[in-house]
């Protein structure tokens, strides 16, 4: 069988592949976004950027807090339930606009702002079909 064929050079150092592969596997877009937000909703993961947190209580006190309703937010509680691993839609709502200016007026919140904004930069760079070639760099 013809195999891919993979014209690699020394500039590549993190190029682990040989130069031919019968079988290449890539994660579709969707799954990627998904294993970024379960990681965010995972009880044993401890993430930070520099020294701020990432976290989902972050985001639990924001649905809990009386100051915000659903209208301002978009969440449920349901959309940071860590046993739904495939809930597309909830990366959506965890990227809204209104929730990341929420995140943004809090400065303990900014290792989840800035997480939940890498997510969102990855739906527009690999899910959304709107974003052009161009913008994708």
């Amino acid at each position: 069988p013809q195999a891919f064929q993979i014209k690699t050079t020394s500039r590549w150092p993190w190029f682990y592949l040989r130069e031919q592969q019968l079988l290449l596997f890539f994660q579709d877009p969707t799954h990627l976004v998904t294993k970024r937000r379960n990681r965010l909703l995972s009880s044993t993961a401890e993430l930070c950027l520099g020294n701020q947190f990432i976290l989902i209580s972050h985001l639990h006190d924001i649905i809990n807090n009386e100051t915000y309703s659903k209208l301002d937010h978009g969440l449920t509680k349901s959309d940071i339930n860590p046993k739904d691993r495939q809930n597309f839609s909830s990366c959506l709502k965890l990227t809204s606009a209104d929730l990341l200016k929420i995140l943004n007026d809090d400065v303990n919140t900014r290792g989840t702002l800035i997480y939940l904004q890498m997510l969102k930069m990855i739906i527009l760079a690999y899910v959304e079909k709107k974003t052009t070639i161009s913008e994708r760099k």
